[in-house]
């Protein structure tokens, strides 16, 4: 991404079960899901970085070796579309101009802004 810079916004509010790690209260719904209701909300996998983005409806997650090419995964927060990351500090709101990048850092998962 040519010209963007990145802002680091603290540690991601989650927990772990299994080797993998949700974001407190928020989970992702897979609109295209064949089987099942498509909603994960243990996603986060070590190792893998993933890019949040608003598509002009919602946001969006892409990233991670479990997702599938044409599928949309839309950030839900209690049912409803995110508008903000819980994080250790408090719920970072996210704005619509910005794109973010998660990823799990030496021992925690961080989010970062694009700008």
């Amino acid at each position: 991404m040519t010209g963007e810079t990145a802002t680091a916004l603290g540690t991601l509010d989650t927990h772990e079960a299994d080797g993998l790690y949700r974001i407190i209260g928020l989970c992702l719904h897979d609109e295209f899901c064949a089987d099942g209701d498509g909603v994960y909300a243990y996603w986060l996998v070590p190792g893998e970085t993933y890019g949040i983005h608003h598509d002009g409806v919602t946001w969006t997650v892409a990233g991670g070796a479990w997702t599938e090419p044409g599928h949309t995964y839309r950030l839900l927060d209690d049912g409803h579309p995110a508008t903000a990351v819980p994080m250790l500090h408090g719920d970072e709101p996210l704005d619509p101009e910005c794109a973010y990048i998660a990823h799990h850092g030496p021992e925690c998962w961080e989010l970062w802004r694009l700008n």
